[in-house]
């Protein structure tokens, strides 16, 4: 069934049938002039089962745009345009469907939520906002029991857009100290505006998932995603435009098969909720054009990065694991939600990503992460079955002495324990210490600074008149080679951040 419409006209309180259309065609402008500014055709607190927008032929019109404002759309099919001056606004709706044209000039879609899922594709210019600020409380509770409707059912939003020339998805959040309904003066004007602000808790309640896929025929200007909270990110494809993805908080993170041909800057991202589902994914992608500027790596439980091209990517004030036990995050699985399929070179992969990284890193100046990556790596190689039993020993002992050149904690704290332990093995072998004795020898604890010294001559402490024998020469002699092993361990890992 077709609805009648007239130019700027607003159709109010309607509940339409189960199928309708709204057919745009030349002879509704008859006589109309063009006014600027005003919106085309309007509704405004409607309920629509299924609709459809529909124009075959090219009007001679200078902008036509169609507003849907507190509607209810369960599914809307945007898919025959012809014209090119036509517009599709969205405020303060539930919609879900497929728009899908490249003849639409805008698809604008601001503090909306979806009853199932929005599907975007091959559009000029995508829209996508919501503004705390402008909340209305009193007309959102209007039309949710005008329809007998509740907003608990509409708290997954997904976002499906593919193949688009420029989208903007951006959120301005409200920065007052109250919550919940309030008065505010509005602009120093005479009369009270009634404002709306969610606290975190309800934010977090809302689960906002974006899937971007580029399609490298089609020249897309730009991306750019601001301010926003997202329960997932996906993007895919090559993009031929900059893309932006800036101060963001996102829970999880899909980069499959992504490249771009101009740049792409991930900055000040982090995830949103508390929670254990927070993965980060990077798998054949090409990163060489990329910036990630101050990521909170380490706040994801998951981090897989698998089979990309990283050499040229820029890592900046970016936060990674500290320790061994959080480097476990960083995995090499070919699907992050399955991590216990790995490849059957599992650790030479993940020893060669770590590599890449560690590189990466380095090329930036980030010394200090970048032999983190180094000592990681060097744990992957350990675990490979095929290297040789030599350089597995040899990574065990740089492991447990100094963490492969990182760590000045381990080598110094195993020289002192190791120095004790033998110079106490070596006062009883020259009877020295545990004898009965009205006094302790305090002489010996002196004598300790020179047992440190691995110049020292053997008879330091006592000759062969006094007692000096062979196992006392043995427990000395292994000393200083245990001794000048740690003190070049110590060394070693004291000069890390002066290494190329």
């Amino acid at each position: 069934m077709s609805i009648e419409i007239s130019p700027y006209e607003t159709i109010e309180n309607r509940q339409f049938g189960i199928h309708e259309k709204i057919i745009i065609d030349d002879s509704i402008f008859d006589s109309i002039e063009f006014r600027d500014g005003k919106i085309t055709f309007s509704f405004e607190n409607c309920f629509f089962r299924t609709l459809y927008i529909e124009n075959r032929t090219n009007i001679d019109f200078k902008d036509i745009s169609i507003l849907f404002s507190y509607c209810y759309i369960e599914n809307i099919y945007v898919e025959q345009i012809e014209s090119e001056n036509i517009s599709v606004l969205f405020t303060n709706s539930i919609i879900s469907g497929k728009i899908d044209n490249k003849n639409l000039g805008l698809v604008s879609i601001y503090n909306c939520l979806m009853n199932d899922s929005l599907f975007l594709m091959k559009l000029k210019k995508v829209d996508i906002s919501y503004g705390e600020t402008t909340i209305n409380p009193s007309k959102w509770r209007k039309f949710l029991r005008q329809f007998s409707l509740s907003i608990n059912d509409y708290k997954e939003n997904r976002f499906y857009v593919y193949e688009f020339e420029k989208l903007t998805f951006y959120s301005e959040e409200d920065t007052t100290n109250k919550f919940g309904v309030f008065k505010e003066n509005y602009k120093n004007y005479d009369y009270n505006k009634i404002r709306f602000r969610f606290t975190d808790q309800e934010k977090a309640e809302f689960k906002i998932s974006l899937k971007l896929i580029y399609n490298p025929k089609i020249d897309d200007e730009s991306t750019r995603i601001l301010n926003s909270k997202f329960h997932s990110l996906e993007v895919s494809g090559t993009a031929s435009g900059e893309v932006q993805i800036e101060n963001c908080d996102i829970d999880n993170i899909y980069l499959h098969n992504f490249s771009t041909k101009e740049s792409c800057n991930f900055y000040n991202i982090r995830p949103f909720r508390n929670s254990s589902d927070r993965k980060f994914e990077i798998k054949r992608s090409n990163l060489d054009k990329f910036w990630f500027d101050n990521v909170l790596f380490n706040s994801y439980q998951l981090i897989s990065l698998y089979r990309n091209k990283i050499s040229q990517t820029i890592f900046s004030s970016c936060e990674f694991p500290v320790n061994y036990k959080d480097f476990e995050k960083f995995i090499v699985v070919e699907n992050i939600h399955y991590p216990e399929k790995k490849d059957y070179n599992y650790n030479k992969l993940r020893y060669e990503t770590l590599l890449q990284l560690k590189k990466t890193l380095e090329n930036s100046g980030n010394f200090q992460e970048s032999l983190k990556f180094q000592s990681v790596a060097n744990e992957s190689l350990l675990k490979i079955e095929n290297i040789s039993n030599w350089d597995k020993v040899i990574l065990s002992i740089n492991s447990f002495s100094n963490d492969h050149g990182v760590s000045i904690k381990k080598p110094l704290i195993a020289l002192f324990i190791s120095s004790i332990f033998l110079y106490i093995l070596y006062l009883i072998s020259l009877n020295k210490i545990f004898i009965f004795k009205d006094s302790i020898d305090w002489k010996l604890f002196g004598y300790y600074f020179s047992f440190l010294d691995i110049t020292h001559r053997t008879d330091f402490l006592a000759s062969k008149k006094e007692g000096l024998n062979g196992f006392s020469l043995m427990i000395d002699y292994i000393n200083k080679i245990i001794l000048g092993f740690f003190i070049y361990q110590f060394i070693a890992s004291f000069r890390k951040y002066g290494k190329k």
